[in-house]
């Protein structure tokens, strides 16, 4: 399964080339949750160190996807949570569907900025220097799993390997970003070229389970 964070343009092309979808609602659960792991990694072919030491999404839609005997549903809620990221994983909201086999699933988490803040954001610091990452715009954590048996009170619990931000990044592409105010900002209009980078890690960011466990 990856997992990755798909820009607003990605998504409106997946909305245009969607096939049939039908929203159903049952008597079993889904909890959504979303949480990171390795926030403290080496810069990859480099010895500097980037640690990730804050961070919070802001999400306004779930989403489950699959085929049950061979067609294809969907199930979402609308939701409006800020979850932090390095707390421990709460519900982002749940998801009601009949309980069975789900095929060909995913779990999609939509993301927008709200009430005056981003829609991602993640605060740390490489060698020593504190850097911020922020996404303004909407976009979408996505994970994909074969198959999900679907039984009654489950949590899928998304999980963001942080490790692979830096993927291809130099210590130097840190060691000469510009700073504001002693930060380094990464951002659509600070940095770029860096931001783009980390960003398009997010799309590429390697394996990422999705758990369903009972209650």
């Amino acid at each position: 399964m990856k997992a990755k964070l798909i820009t607003a343009a990605s998504i409106a092309i997946m909305a245009l080339t969607s096939c049939k979808k039908e929203n159903v609602t049952g008597n079993s659960g889904i909890a959504f949750q979303l949480s990171v792991a390795n926030p403290t990694s080496t810069v990859a072919r480099t010895m500097s160190t980037i640690s990730w030491q804050s961070g919070f999404v802001n999400a306004n839609l779930i989403k489950f996807e699959a085929k049950q005997s061979g067609s294809e549903v969907e199930f979402k809620s609308n939701v409006q949570r800020h979850i932090d990221l390095f707390a421990l994983p709460s519900d982002i909201g749940s998801i009601s569907l009949p309980a069975g086999t789900y095929d060909e699933t995913e779990f999609k988490i939509f993301i927008a900025p709200n009430a005056g803040e981003p829609a991602f954001q993640l605060r740390g610091t490489v060698n020593a220097t504190p850097v911020v990452f922020t996404v303004d715009n909407s976009s979408l954590v996505k994970a994909e799993q074969h198959q999900v048996i679907v039984s009654g009170g489950n949590i899928a619990l998304t999980t963001i390997d942080l490790a692979g931000l830096t993927s291809g990044i130099s210590s130097a592409d840190f060691a000469n970003a510009s700073q504001t105010n002693g930060t380094i900002v990464l951002s659509s209009s600070s940095n770029v070229n860096l931001y783009n980078a980390i960003l398009a890690n997010f799309q590429k960011i390697g394996e990422t389970k999705v758990e369903l466990h009972h209650h």
